[in-house]
């Protein structure tokens, strides 16, 4: 009975060894994990390593109540990026007042010029000085005012402007579209995309109101904690969530580029993005606003254009075609990511754009 004993006790210890593994291994792991991508995050970006998204800031975006999230403000690095050919090139990008990539002089006497947009705007791969939006300082000599940040919706976009119209005082308006814009003013439609959905909280028109909603199926609760307090954890459900996106085409966007307007959830989708922009012509009042989108694809440019011309924007569809068909001429004009522009990129934009808006100076739209 000792001997029986004696084993008995040595199979409990065993499991409790076992269950005290299981418990602490992925403890150890998800330390490590953090450690690692805390580091990088460090030496890489110059990110503190201490900082946390739950202070507000984690590099150049930083948490807000209203927007979800926002570009950081007095933000600056420099890094090396490559081009999608994998040409590196040195990158000294910054963050200005309020966020803003370009923020004039507000004593100047030239057109001011405001320009509204998402990740094109944003336009992190591309030093200060080489933006599509800075290039149109030079090209218009015109005092530019930018404010972008990735993954942003038109809802968004419309509160940056709410926020700032009145400090800046523009004259003319430029608006970055993006396909991802009808994505993402839809939770509903958020929820079914694997490429347009970055996880985060972020406002939605609804009936008439302002909701701050989670994009993803799992509970608000446990997808806020990931992205507030664990970088690694929103490293490991990022990278999830964009390897199904490669793996599967059961996404949104799918449906939607088969059906187009007969698709109703992008047709509720262009309901509201059409009310989001009546809303910044309201804004805005008899300003000039111009707008152009990032990139070619039905049914998402003739929503643009119907949407456009209800609310007396004048909108340019040839931008994104533009650097396309230098693509296609062997022009290395993306970023590492294939979908953003590089410095050859944004500099084509820059000039696709300023012949647009010197027409329509011409034809007499100068407010």
């Amino acid at each position: 009975s000792h001997r029986i004993g004696s084993a008995m006790a040595r199979r409990f210890a065993m499991v409790g060894a076992l269950g005290v593994a299981t418990v602490v291994s992925p403890a150890i792991m998800l330390g490590l994990g953090e450690l690692t991508i805390r580091s990088i995050h460090l030496l890489r970006d110059g990110i503190p390593f201490f900082e946390s998204v739950d202070g507000g800031r984690v590099g150049p975006i930083s948490l807000d109540q209203e927007l979800g999230w926002k570009a950081t403000e007095h933000y600056q690095e420099t890094l090396i990026e490559r081009t999608n050919a994998g040409r590196p090139y040195s990158v000294r990008r910054s963050q200005k007042q309020y966020g803003f990539r370009q923020f004039g002089d507000l004593d100047s006497k030239k057109m001011r010029l405001l320009v509204i947009g998402d990740s094109f705007t944003h336009a992190t791969a591309v030093s200060d000085d080489r933006t599509y939006h800075a290039l149109l300082a030079q090209l218009l000599d015109v005092e530019v005012f930018a404010y972008g940040a990735g993954g942003y919706g038109t809802l968004q976009e419309l509160m940056i402007l709410d926020r700032y119209i009145d400090i800046i005082r523009p004259d003319v308006i430029l608006w970055q579209y993006c396909a991802n814009d009808f994505i993402n003013n839809d939770n509903e439609l958020e929820r079914l995309s694997l490429v347009n959905n970055n996880g985060w909280v972020r406002p939605y028109l609804q009936k008439g109101q302002v909701l701050l909603l989670s994009p993803k199926e799992s509970s608000l609760q446990v997808r806020e904690w990931i992205n507030r307090r664990s970088r690694f954890l929103y490293f490991v459900v990022s990278r999830i969530d964009r390897l199904r996106a490669v793996r599967t085409r059961d996404t949104v966007e799918v449906a939607i580029e088969s059906e187009g307007m007969r698709h109703p959830g992008f047709l509720r989708a262009v309901g509201v993005t059409d009310e989001l922009m009546g809303r910044v012509r309201k804004k805005v009042g008899n300003r000039s606003i111009m707008a152009f989108n990032c990139m070619r694809a039905e049914p998402y440019d003739q929503a643009f254009r119907d949407i456009s011309a209800r609310h007396g924007i004048a909108y340019w569809d040839d931008v994104a075609s533009v650097v396309l068909e230098a693509h296609h001429r062997g022009e290395d004009v993306y970023a590492a990511d294939g979908g953003h522009w590089n410095e050859r990129g944004h500099q084509l934009a820059a000039e696709a754009i300023a012949s647009h808006f010197r027409a329509e100076m011409r034809t007499g739209t100068r407010p």
